[in-house]
């Protein structure tokens, strides 16, 4: 039998034709016209090409500044270097790369693709376009188990879990790695334990060679074995992490002693305990807004899941997201464990989010009482979205897009983009 995740609604002829001009207006008209029937073969085509223009048009600064902090400026960087690198060298990088314990690489996915795209085009503007197909082929993929789902319709409450489940947005693509690691695990986890496809988590082990922190997916699973089977054992750990997230460093440093040469060199520079400081109580002014921000955040995530284990047996138990609920728990409890450790729980918090949606669906969308707590969960983010001027760890503001893309991205032809950013 086919999963119902691979099956499209049938295309009706007038809302082709508006997704297709409104497309050919503007990318992101064509986006808007893509909501209302977002499962279909045409509006996902829509969402591909939009996300791939976005990462065509990104326009990265030259220089990392204060106020211009963003990655993609490292990216664009290597990118530049690899221009002038030459299948000899490349090689030789690959050589170093393979032994961790002389080498200070960790991860390899950045360099190999701006070597790969360098050998045709000296353009950064291709190199993000490319960025931005891998990224969007693996959200899009995942995203498809949220609007395939018989519960989903075009309704404010879909729409909101549609906004929580995609919060890793395609501006996130401009951080290359961590990001296109995330959706590719999330595309694996839904795989595994909604399509029961074993072969899924193959996808696991790739992970680490775009971003090397995904080796702690590991551990994250071999906790979810231990709880998957009990609601209060699961629950339990949650709380308890939220209380003793003080120890993380001091364990975190533990293992870090254990790793490969340049694993340990790499993550070392995270536990020092100066630049730990540095960063949970560095600030001025009205810092304490942001911080306050921060535990907003983690209170509300812990909320959410203090209310989805009140209702386990009556609303999850027996369900399909089941195990996607005990694995979401897995992440509250190693985030809430790890937010004192730089980039690392307020980095994997956000595999907390999909996730949320997907149960929530499933197994509480058809609730009005539980909507209404939704629709608070969800306006705290789309305030911070909306309002805020700048990021709470790493959920989505407005600001970066328009540090990064012109308004042309907003009332252009595509064809106008591609001849823009490409001749």
């Amino acid at each position: 039998m086919t999963p119902a995740t691979k099956i499209w609604l049938k295309e009706e002829k007038t809302d082709f034709i508006l997704k297709s001009v409104a497309f050919l207006i503007s990318p992101v008209l064509g986006l808007l016209a893509a909501l209302p029937r977002l499962n279909t073969r045409s509006s996902f085509l829509v969402l591909f090409l939009s996300f791939t223009l976005f990462g065509l048009t990104m326009m990265v600064p030259d220089d990392r500044t204060e106020k211009q902090n963003f990655d993609c400026i490292v990216y664009k960087m290597h990118f530049e270097e690899a221009t002038y690198t030459n299948i000899r060298d490349f090689k030789t990088y690959l050589h170093t790369f393979r032994d961790q314990d002389r080498s200070s690489s960790t991860d390899i996915y950045d360099r190999a693709l701006a070597f790969v795209v360098a050998q045709f085009s000296h353009n950064y503007h291709v190199y993000f376009m490319f960025v931005a197909v891998i990224y969007a082929f693996f959200m899009l993929k995942s995203m498809r188990y949220l609007v395939s789902e018989d519960n989903y319709t075009f309704s404010v409450t879909c729409l909101m879990l549609l906004f929580l489940f995609t919060v890793s947005q395609i501006y996130m693509a401009s951080v290359v790695r961590f990001f296109t690691a995330l959706w590719i695990v999330v595309y694996a986890f839904f795989r595994f334990f909604i399509d029961h496809r074993k072969t899924a988590l193959l996808w696991l082990f790739i992970t680490p060679l775009v971003h090397a922190a995904f080796f702690l997916i590991f551990p994250i699973l071999c906790l979810w074995l231990v709880i998957r089977r009990s609601n209060k054992m699961a629950f339990a750990l949650v709380i308890v992490s939220f209380i003793m997230s003080a120890f993380a460093v001091q364990l975190f440093s533990m293992i870090v002693a254990f790793l490969p040469d340049g694993l340990s060199v790499h993550y070392s520079g995270y536990l020092n305990y100066w630049y730990i400081r540095q960063i949970n109580e560095g600030g001025s002014g009205y810092i304490w807004i942001v911080r306050t921000f921060e535990f907003a955040v983690r209170l509300s995530i812990n909320l959410a899941a203090a209310y989805m284990a009140w209702h386990y047996k009556e609303r999850i138990l027996g369900t399909k997201a089941q195990s996607l609920y005990f694995l979401m728990l897995a992440f509250i409890a190693f985030c809430n464990f790890t937010f004192m450790v730089p980039s690392v729980g307020s980095r994997f918090v956000m595999f907390v989010f999909p996730l949320f949606a997907y149960v929530w669906l499933v197994c509480f969308s058809n609730d009005a009482s539980s909507n209404r707590v939704l629709y608070h969960f969800a306006g705290l983010y789309l305030f911070y979205f909306l309002v805020l001027p700048w990021n709470i760890y790493l959920l989505p503001a407005l600001r970066p897009y328009s540090a990064l893309w012109n308004s042309d991205i907003l009332l252009t032809s595509p064809l106008y983009l591609i001849y823009n950013y490409l001749m």
